[in-house]
C-alpha cells in the first residue's frame, strides 16, 4: 500500500498525485479525463471509463448454443425449440443483474418458448416484456433500486418461509385446500430470494448499487447467504407438502402430529436465526444456534422412535415419515446456517464497524 498526501493548490482546490507505476499500468496520461464516484462509505473510485452499473446495462443470450462454453443456454435443436433453456436464460441472466435481456434465434420462436418466457418473466419482481418479434424477445427490468429495500424483502421472506413450513406439514396431514397455498407460498418465497440475490450480484460488478440500496457489502452478503438458505428451506418444504401428497391415504394421527411438531421446532429455529442476523446481537444469534442444535435433537428422536415402529401404522407412512425428517433436517441445518451468519455478522458489529 502506498500513501500520498492532500496537497492544496490555487483556489482551494485539493490535489492527490497517483503513483507512475499505476498510471502507466492503466494508460493514464497528463491530461486525460477521469470520473470519481464517491460512495456512502466515504471511498472514492478513480475510473476512465463510464459507471460500472452501465456495465450491466444489456446482455444477448443466442438460444441457438451461440456461446459453446455455456451449456445451460443451449436450446438444442432451433427448429423444435427448447421452452426451459429460454426460460434457464432469463432467469440467469435477470440474477447476474443486467437491465435488459434480449434473448436471440436463428429462426422464429416457438410458441411453447413465448409461454416460457411470459410466464418466467411474471414470477420476477420489476420485471416484464418491452418488444417481441419472430426472432427477438426483449426484456427489462424496470425497478428502480433505489426504491428496494432488501432488509425488508428479507423480513417478508422470513415470514413467507416460516409459514410456508407450517403450511407443509399441514399439507403432509392431507389438508387438502393446504397444497394450493404451499405451491403459492413457495412461488413467493422464490421470488423474494431471487430479487436478493440480483442485487448480491450487482454489488460485485457496482458500487453504485450498494449506494442505491443504502447497504454496506457486509450487510448485503449477510441478506443474501439468509435467502440462500430460506431458497433451500422452501425446497423442501415443497418436498414434504409433496410427500404427503402421494400417500394412497392419509398418514395416521400419531404419524402426523409428529411431523407437525417437529415442523414447528424447525420453523422457530429458522425464524429465530432470522432475526438474529437482522437484530445483529450476539446473545440473540447464539440462542438462536442453541434452538436449531434442538429441533435436530427433536428429529433424531422422531427417527428414534420410527425405527421402533412406534409413530406410523404402514409401510408407506413410514417411508414418507423417514423421507418427511430428511427434508427437516436439511432446513435445520440451514436454520444452523443462518445463525453462523447472525454471529458473524453480531461479531463484526462490535468489533469492527463501530
Amino acid at each position: 500500500m502506498e500513501t500520498r498526501k492532500i496537497q492544496k493548490v490555487g483556489g482551494g482546490t485539493f490535489t492527490v498525485s497517483l503513483p507512475k507505476a499505476w498510471t502507466s499500468d492503466h494508460g493514464f496520461e497528463a491530461g486525460m479525463e477521469l470520473r470519481l464516484y464517491t460512495h456512502r462509505d466515504g471511498s472514492i473510485l478513480i475510473r476512465s471509463s463510464e459507471a460500472e452499473v452501465e456495465w450491466l446495462a444489456d446482455a444477448t443470450v443466442d438460444l441457438d448454443g451461440g456461446d459453446p462454453d455455456c451449456d445451460d443456454l443451449d436450446a438444442g435443436d432451433p427448429d423444435s425449440g427448447d421452452p426451459e433453456a429460454a426460460a434457464r436464460a432469463v432467469r440467469t441472466a435477470h440474477t447476474v443483474g443486467f437491465e435488459t435481456i434480449t434473448l436471440r434465434r436463428r429462426g422464429a420462436f416457438t410458441e411453447a418458448e413465448r409461454e416460457a418466457v411470459r410466464s418466467t418473466v411474471r414470477e420476477l419482481v420489476g420485471t416484464d416484456i418491452l418488444t417481441e418479434s419472430d426472432a427477438e424477445i426483449r426484456i427489462g427490468h424496470l425497478l428502480d433500486t433505489s426504491s428496494v429495500s432488501v432488509r425488508q424483502s428479507v423480513t417478508q421472506l422470513q415470514y413467507v418461509v416460516v409459514s410456508l413450513l407450517r403450511d407443509a406439514a399441514e399439507a403432509f396431514g392431507n389438508a387438502a385446500d393446504t397444497q394450493t397455498r404451499v405451491r403459492d407460498r413457495a412461488a413467493e418465497a422464490r421470488r423474494s430470494a431471487e430479487m436478493i440475490t440480483r442485487h448480491f450480484s450487482r454489488s460485485l460488478v457496482s458500487y453504485a448499487e450498494l449506494d442505491a440500496l443504502g447497504v454496506s457489502r457486509s450487510e448485503l452478503f449477510a441478506y443474501y447467504g439468509i435467502a440462500t438458505r430460506l431458497e433451500t428451506v422452501t425446497e423442501q418444504a415443497v418436498r414434504i407438502a409433496t410427500t404427503g401428497e402421494e400417500l394412497p391415504e392419509p398418514p395416521a394421527a400419531e404419524a402426523a402430529a409428529a411431523v407437525r411438531a417437529v415442523v414447528d421446532d424447525v420453523a422457530r429455529a429458522v425464524d429465530d436465526a432470522v432475526t438474529a442476523v437482522l437484530n445483529g446481537e450476539l446473545t440473540t444469534a447464539q440462542q438462536a444456534r442453541e434452538r436449531a442444535a434442538d429441533a435436530i435433537e427433536q428429529i433424531d428422536a422422531v427417527e428414534q422412535r420410527l425405527y421402533e415402529e412406534s409413530v406410523s401404522d404402514s409401510v408407506p407412512t413410514a417411508v414418507a415419515l423417514s423421507t418427511t425428517l430428511t427434508h427437516l433436517r436439511r432446513a435445520a441445518n440451514c436454520s444452523c446456517g443462518i445463525a453462523d451468519v447472525a454471529a458473524r455478522t453480531a461479531i463484526r458489529a462490535e468489533n469492527i464497524d463501530r
